[in-house]
């Protein structure tokens, strides 16, 4: 995601822009869909689909794209696209990519989100300064936009100029974000914020400053983040009622980029001991439920998959002696443990970022395009 004030970083693999059939090992029916979307090494990329059932890929939209999000049914997708001047606009489109219209007003948007409950979310303002510190532009105060299902929108409050990381939860009574205070340009450490949208209160939620990653349980009850430690990471629980956070101390044990799975039970961790490193299902308490497999040497995301039966799993081995960006994958793992399915081709990056339709939806109809020859 960009924050406001943020340089680019190199993010998401790059896909074909044909349509293919997707890889033999693949299911015979649609899933969910897995939208990808940033920049690859070898360039400006954009945004594209993987049905996660069939395998089969399409490009949604080219150019400079960030904060994928689906709509409630995954019949339609939303995405802030940039153009030259470091603006963002938010865009939704059908999932083929049809239909594509900029909803937001003048100015810049970053940072979107969609809910199970139909709102859609983003920061806004309407000037920016992206590369001056002094100018007073980067000290403007975004609005948080809130769009209902209806098309109407409404602001609720403003934010810090750093805000990042919006989500919302899945009934849409809460949002949630990280800020870096008001300077734009500086350094403060992160601080996680959680607001009712019913009356627009925030609160800075004490004990989540300095942690990464940030989603809701399915019921949402609960933040889920991370803090790093000295043994890899720790899970950081954050009630959502009572805006308290609880990290999860699990000596001996480390564990990253955690994520929701299934009812929102358990936890999908990668998880580090001294005798080994696995990717893992644990519990709350951070107790081991389940190994799943050897994760990849650098996992870029987790993501909780709507069947509720997998999760998705995008890595890439470390580096070579060369310095060279390795490649990266992306598939599909049961939480049963048995054997994962590949859904894209190798590409090159450095981070992901991703998003999965809100609901199991069935891939649209498109027809299928050739590649030329040589």
């Amino acid at each position: 995601m960009r924050a406001f004030g943020a340089t680019l970083g190199v993010v998401v693999l790059s896909t074909s822009l044909v349509v293919t059939a997707g890889p033999a090992s693949a299911q015979d029916r649609p899933g969910p869909l897995l939208a990808h979307t940033g920049v690859s090494a070898a360039g400006v990329d954009g945004l594209d689909v993987v049905d996660t059932g069939t395998g089969r890929r399409w490009r949604v939209a080219d150019g400079l794209t960030h904060d994928a999000s689906w709509s409630p049914d995954g019949s339609r997708i939303a995405w802030i696209a940039y153009g030259a001047d470091d603006l963002g606009h938010v865009q939704v489109a059908a999932a083929d990519g049809s239909g594509r219209t900029r909803v937001d007003g003048e100015g810049d948007s970053r940072s979107l989100a969609w809910s199970q409950e139909g709102t859609l979310a983003w920061f806004h303002r309407s000037a920016w300064a992206p590369t001056d510190c002094s100018a007073a532009d980067r000290l403007r105060r975004p609005d948080l936009v809130l769009r209902g299902v209806d098309g109407a929108t409404r602001t609720l409050g403003t934010v810090a100029p750093t805000a990042d990381e919006l989500e919302l939860s899945p009934d849409g009574a809460s949002a949630a974000w990280r800020e870096r205070g008001d300077d734009v340009c500086g350094a403060a450490g992160t601080r996680l914020v959680v607001a009712d949208v019913a009356t627009g209160r925030q609160t800075v939620v004490p004990g989540a400053g300095g942690t990464t990653g940030l989603s809701f349980s399915p019921d949402s009850t609960t933040l889920l983040t991370h803090r790093a430690t000295a043994d890899g990471g720790d899970v950081v629980l954050v009630d959502v009622p009572t805006r308290t956070a609880r990290q999860v101390l699990t000596p001996g044990a480390g564990e990253t980029h955690p994520v929701f799975v299934g009812d929102g039970t358990d936890l999908a961790v990668v998880r580090t001991t001294p005798d080994e490193r696995t990717l893992s299902v644990v519990d709350r308490s951070g107790a081991p439920v389940r190994d799943l497999a050897e994760p990849p040497e650098f996992v870029e995301a987790l993501t909780a998959s709507t069947d509720r039966v997998s999760v998705l799993v995008a890595g890439r081995s470390l580096p070579s002696a060369d310095g060279a960006v390795q490649d990266v994958q992306v598939w599909r793992q049961p939480l049963d443990g048995s054997a994962a399915t590949v859904l894209t081709g190798r590409g090159r990056a450095a981070t992901f970022e991703a998003a999965v339709a809100s609901w199991p939806s069935d891939a649209p109809r498109l027809e299928r395009r050739l590649r030329p020859r040589r």
